[in-house]
């Protein structure tokens, strides 16, 4: 009896198990149905509004308002040594930081200690002392952290190297240069970056205080994928003037590399290095000497017209076609197309130093621009998205006229992409640059040249004869 109980409530269990189970396996279907009929909401909205982003953002990002020349003014110093650096505030305010003690050890970079602070006016017109620098080490471009600590047979209330000490000092007042934004490996040496160190240097030697000053480089110039053709021949054509060290990084068990008093070179300086006029000059006209190139202005009316094509990079000018027909067109000559690359120096600098009028993508290849005669006309032409003025400070010190040119994204591509569209809107032409990822996206851009802006801008040089091309009034005018 009590045997046929339990089996009746075993049977009962039983059937109450399988409902249970049945209620589960429904409840987990319509939770499926819920959650796919979720997702799919989600999907169809997220679809909606790209497509409603076509037509709500903009298909270009608002032309960024450009911030004007200022005045180059006529002071012959151009540079003046402080006890912390070295400014000028003729043509573009910079300044390069000076350190009273400095060594470099395998792991570290160490400002000795006394080391007074930076003074605001420094700071302000430099990237100041860094935090960081590079060297060819373990791994290409390593980084080495700065450091204040104690520096071996370093006096830090005279500011001076004592005796004897494990050490190697390097007395007197030198000039000291990193790997910092010196890329390496496939992508190849850098001239733009490699002049932010090469070209001050070169200036200072010509000032009293630097005559017997070396400039002390930690890179291999055997190393084609780390010192440029351009840097390595622009240092030759001024050999005669400043004396460089090329310096391997300190290893492991090696002491320490230390300077009394340095000019360091290890950060940006948005190309603010050229002085003055006079200074300009001087620099353009030895290595035009040294290349045989004319020492002319540029032809009035327009004769030489040049674009620089970079077709093996993201840097090139996309409609390069549409763009030079345009020119020909509007300036009534031929329109030569010069396209740069690892030759000679003297080679890369005829690229340009011959042209009246140069068309050219932003990019490193534009440290040419410094040779271009007075008088020129020269066009630099921006990714979208990426726009910076620092071309500008070191040439309006070499008596040409600089315009700008902004990418357009051209509607026979299709619609604008959606990260583009969502990133001019939130930063536009003027912030992005800040912004990292918005500066990466844009500087790597195919360019595609504003035909009508291009237009435009050329009818109103030539209108007012800053252009003058043949058979113009201008023209006849200059003759």
């Amino acid at each position: 009896m009590i045997f046929n109980i339990r089996s009746q409530k075993s049977q009962w269990s039983s059937l109450d198990g399988s409902k249970r189970s049945g209620c589960a396996k429904r409840h987990h279907r319509r939770t499926w149905y819920t959650r796919t009929s979720t997702m799919f909401v989600v999907a169809l909205l997220v679809f909606l509004l790209m497509s409603a982003t076509q037509f709500i953002l903009p298909t270009n990002p608002p032309y960024p308002d450009l911030p004007q020349h200022a005045p180059c003014s006529d002071d012959p110093q151009g540079y003046v040594l402080e006890d912390m650096g070295i400014c000028t505030n003729t043509c573009g305010k910079i300044c390069f930081p000076r350190v009273h003690g400095l060594c470099f050890h395998h792991t570290k970079v160490v400002l000795c200690d006394g080391q007074p602070p930076l003074p605001e006016h420094i700071i302000q017109a430099s990237s100041g002392l860094p935090s960081i620098m590079r060297f060819y080490m373990e791994k290409p471009r390593m980084k080495v952290p700065v450091v204040h600590k104690a520096c071996p047979g370093w006096n830090s209330s005279t500011l001076r190297p004592t005796g004897m000490n494990s050490a190697r000092w390097i007395k007197g007042l030198q000039m000291v240069a990193d790997l910092t934004l010196m890329p390496t490996g496939k992508v190849g040496p850098n001239p733009h970056h490699e002049a932010e160190k090469v070209v001050p240097a070169i200036l200072f030697s010509q000032l009293s205080e630097f005559r017997n000053s070396s400039l002390y480089w930690f890179a291999n110039p055997n190393d084609p994928l780390m010192i440029s053709k351009w840097s390595l021949g622009l240092l030759d054509v001024f050999s005669k003037d400043l004396k460089v060290e090329y310096m391997p990084p300190v290893g492991k068990e090696e002491p320490p590399v230390c300077f009394e008093d340095a000019i360091l070179f290890a950060g940006l300086t948005n190309s603010g290095y050229m002085p003055n006029v006079e200074t300009h000059d001087w620099f353009r006209n030895r290595i035009l000497e040294h290349c045989n190139v004319p020492i002319t202005k540029a032809n009035m009316p327009v004769r030489d017209v040049v674009i620089v094509h970079r077709p093996n990079s993201s840097r090139n000018i996309r409609n390069y076609e549409a763009v030079k027909n345009r020119l020909e067109a509007e300036l009534q000559v031929p329109v030569k197309m010069a396209v740069p690359g690892p030759w000679s120096f003297c080679n890369q600098v005829k690229l340009v130093a011959e042209a009246d009028i140069v068309l050219t993508p932003h990019g490193s290849q534009n440290a040419n621009l410094l040779v271009v005669r007075p008088g020129s006309s020269i066009f630099e032409v921006f990714p979208l998205l990426y726009y910076i003025d620092w071309y500008k400070h070191y040439l309006h010190a070499g008596a040409v006229n600089f315009y700008e040119l902004f990418g357009t994204w051209p509607l026979e591509n299709g619609s604008m992409p959606l990260l583009m569209r969502l990133q001019a809107l939130l930063y536009g032409w003027k912030n992005c640059f800040s912004v990292r990822h918005c500066m990466n996206y844009g500087k790597s851009r195919e360019i595609y040249v504003d035909l009508d802006r291009l237009e435009s801008l050329l009818e109103t040089l030539i209108g007012k004869c800053r252009i003058p091309v043949q058979h113009s009034t201008c023209s006849k005018k200059s003759t």
